[in-house]
This record gives C-alpha cells, sequence and structure tokens, in this order.
C-alpha cells in the first residue's frame, strides 16, 4: 500500500525554514528571488551552482533546506550513501552535493519534474514568507525625517 504524501505541504513548511533562518530578510528575499529565476531559466543543476557559488549565510540557508527536503518527499532507489552529507563544519560538499544531483537527480526525468516543481514551490512559498516577514518588521527610525521631536 503507497502513501500519499502532500508536496504541498511539505514545500510550506521548508519554505518556513528557509525564511526562519537568522539572516537579513531583505537579503534573504532577494536570494530566494535571484534561485527562483535560475530554477525556472536554467534548472536544478544550475540553480546549485548559484547557491554553492555565492557563500552568504542567505544561500546556505536555502540550500540547506532544500536538500533537506529531498530527504522527506520520499524519493525511491536512491543508496543512503550517496545523500550529500554534512561535514565536520555542518556544510555541504559542493562535488558532493553535485554529483548527488548528477547521478540520482537529472538522470530520471520524472524525478526530475517533481523536483523542479517542488523547488519552485518552495522558493515562490519562501519569497512571499521573506515579504511577509519583511513587512513585520519594525522600521528603523531615520534620524534625518524624524519629526517627533517637534524643533
Amino acid at each position: 500500500m503507497s502513501t500519499i504524501v502532500n508536496l504541498d505541504r511539505i514545500a510550506a513548511q521548508y519554505a518556513q525554514k528557509i525564511v526562519n533562518e537568522d539572516v537579513k530578510v531583505k537579503d534573504l528575499e532577494n536570494q530566494v528571488t535571484k534561485s527562483l529565476g535560475v530554477l525556472q531559466e536554467q534548472g536544478i543543476y544550475a540553480l546549485m551552482l548559484l547557491l554553492f557559488s555565492q557563500d552568504s549565510k542567505e544561500t546556505k540557508a536555502i540550500y540547506k533546506h532544500l536538500i533537506e527536503l529531498l530527504k522527506n518527499i520520499g524519493l525511491k532507489n536512491i543508496e543512503e550513501e550517496t545523500w550529500p552529507q554534512k561535514n565536520e563544519k555542518n556544510q555541504y560538499n559542493f562535488q558532493r552535493v553535485l554529483k548527488f544531483y548528477s547521478d540520482n537527480i537529472l538522470k530520471d526525468i520524472e524525478r526530475l519534474f517533481l523536483v523542479r516543481d517542488i523547488y519552485e514551490q518552495t522558493l515562490i512559498y519562501a519569497r512571499y514568507g521573506a515579504k511577509a516577514s519583511g513587512k513585520t518588521e519594525k522600521p528603523q527610525k531615520d534620524s534625518k525625517t524624524d519629526t517627533s521631536t517637534g524643533s
């Protein structure tokens, strides 16, 4: 008996995890938007290249959760030892991640489309989540425009 997996719920959960990272909301929103554009125009492999080519907290937050998301959607026939593992610095090895995607995601067209679609949905939710998060933050007071002093 097969279990039905609610991929939209998983996308929403991982989008929340991305947005809840300790990063600047505006920078996260910008990086998520760039990542979404690359995914839609160039594909999954290009997305991972983009994320690993930029050494920022925002990109690390995105790729960390996108990789973890894969483990939770029930992909079949992937040997455990091929999954990307974190090193002693709690980071993923760039070459190993790319090899994983090449060997396990890109070679199966149905799996490729599934992963692309769930990544796209996750990034869309993360983008809107970051936008909403940015609107709820208290704005910084600008001393030049502060008129509350009455002088």
